[in-house]
């Protein structure tokens, strides 16, 4: 029983030192930003499953998620299965030397910026010290 209890309060220590040098890498490498989206390019794989007098029937939609009717149906009831990438061109100002970048992040159909992000909007980054055309999602 002693093991045991040793063995979780050294995993419960591990995982905190593990949490704790990410947010260190995050402050040490990368500034926070505001970024602006322009662009985005959603592609999608809709399935759609209905069952009547027991029987399953299967359709998928594939594309560009626009060119899809169900896109909208599924994006507001989100009830239908959905695999997809969502390619998200942003512009912001680098903080490390006020100079104008531009730039991309990817979401994937589990991410909510999947489905609320629309051009216009502003999101929070951060930009890498080393490179300020590489970002990460804050």
């Amino acid at each position: 029983m002693g093991y045991s209890m040793y063995g979780a309060t050294a995993a419960m220590v591990f995982v905190a030192g593990v949490g704790a040098c990410s947010v260190i890498d995050r402050s040490a490498n990368y500034q926070a930003a505001k970024a602006s989206v322009y662009l985005i390019d959603r592609t999608c794989d809709i399935i759609e499953t209905t069952t009547s007098a027991g029987s399953k029937s299967t359709r998928v939609y594939k594309g560009d998620c626009k060119s899809i009717d169900a896109w909208e149906k599924a994006k507001s009831k989100r009830d239908k299965s959905i695999a997809g990438t969502a390619v998200v061109k942003v512009t912001y100002n680098a903080p490390q030397d006020g100079s104008y970048q531009s730039s991309e992040l990817k979401f994937q159909s589990r991410d909510d910026e999947f489905y609320d992000l629309k051009a216009g909007d502003e999101i929070d980054i951060l930009v890498s010290n080393e490179d300020p055309t590489k970002i990460r999602k804050a």
